[in-house]
């Protein structure tokens, strides 16, 4: 992790990385406050991407885990032509109507959630590596976050709020939007613009009050 995350330490049980604590299951930083028009852009599958990007299980069995991840992603957009021809063909017959492929998506997302919460049991497993010590797969995502965060506030931009795989920003200009969205793809993370508020409060780390914008996808 230290050859990605240059000066990551992980000692006696605790992670500090360029003066932060990224926190052992997920980053969180916060500027509690009322604000005007704010974007929360949320990553895609961040731990089943953290997965794929560090290849935990080896070329052959990581590939199949990102068949599945990409399976889900494909079915969640209707996509239903394209994950269809995953596996073999063999997801097309529970793709006929959409109740049947929101259970097969719900089905999935149930095996991919599954696998990374193996990854860091505390018994051994098929998914487990007994030199993960420090929840490699929740850890790498929130390593990102602490870069995404200095990157932003070197260019002067206020983040209001990071809470594992998402992040809020303050009426971000397109250019920044699309800064945000190719930084994350450079580590391997896919954002999706998940809400646009008109208004928002940020009571503390985990608790906001918000008004839905007119134009929210």
């Amino acid at each position: 992790m230290s050859t990605i995350f240059p000066g990551y330490s992980f000692e006696a049980g605790h992670s500090s990385y360029r003066g932060e604590d990224p926190g052992e299951g997920g980053y969180v930083y916060s500027e509690p406050g009322m604000y005007g028009r704010v974007v929360t852009f949320d990553v895609a599958s961040m731990h089943p991407s953290s997965i794929i990007a560090e290849n935990l299980f080896g070329d052959r069995y990581t590939a199949i885990f990102e068949e599945l991840v990409e399976a889900r992603k494909a079915i969640k957009h209707k996509d239903f032509d394209r994950a269809g021809k995953m596996f073999d063909g063999k997801l097309k017959p529970y793709l006929t109507d959409k109740d049947t492929a929101k259970q097969l998506s719900t089905a999935l997302k149930i095996a991919i959630n599954s696998v990374y919460g193996l990854t860091a049991a505390g018994f051994p497993n098929a998914f487990r590596d007994d030199r993960n010590k420090d929840n490699i797969v929740a850890k790498r995502g929130a390593l990102f976050m602490v870069n995404l965060l200095t990157a932003l506030q070197g260019k002067g931009i206020r983040v209001i709020h990071i809470k594992t795989d998402s992040i809020k920003i303050e009426n971000p200009s397109s250019d920044i939007s699309q800064f945000i969205l190719d930084f994350g793809r450079s580590y391997g993370y896919e954002f999706e613009v998940e809400h646009i508020f008109e208004k928002l409060c940020l009571v503390n780390d985990a608790v906001y009050i918000a008004k839905c914008a007119k134009d929210e996808l």
